[in-house]
């Protein structure tokens, strides 16, 4: 007998941007094709948000769903979003790159010590 589909809280929530992370990860070549020394694949904008919510809604699903390549999909990819104003919009600035190379980076820059890092994931209900 066939399974049912998944129970509604293991559903993704939307908006789902897969897509958006993956074409900059293809503009650059595909996965492995980051640059070298900064491991970067491609910086790409999405624009036409009509307000801040909105805008900061898409933010958080380009970091959820760069989460969800890296550990069901197995695509090593890092996101970071930088979110400004566009006319009487909002856009979104998003950088691709290689998880190895932001490791690297995040350790560089704020040490090896997680209580100094601004989220610590190791830290319980904080």
């Amino acid at each position: 007998m066939p399974r049912g589909p998944a129970p509604g809280w293991k559903a993704r929530k939307p908006p789902i941007t897969d897509a958006y992370i993956l074409a900059a990860v293809n503009q650059a070549g595909g996965v492995g094709k980051h640059h070298p020394q900064t491991g970067e694949y491609a910086t790409l904008v999405l624009r036409g948000f009509a307000d801040r919510d909105e805008a900061l809604e898409w933010q958080r699903s380009l970091y959820r769903c760069a989460l969800f390549l890296h550990k069901r999909r197995g695509i090593p990819v890092s996101v970071s979003v930088k979110m400004g104003r566009d006319g009487k919009g909002w856009k979104l600035t998003y950088r691709v790159g290689d998880k190895t190379h932001a490791r690297k980076y995040h350790l560089e820059t704020h040490g090896t010590d997680r209580r100094r890092w601004a989220y610590d994931p190791t830290r319980r209900g904080a």
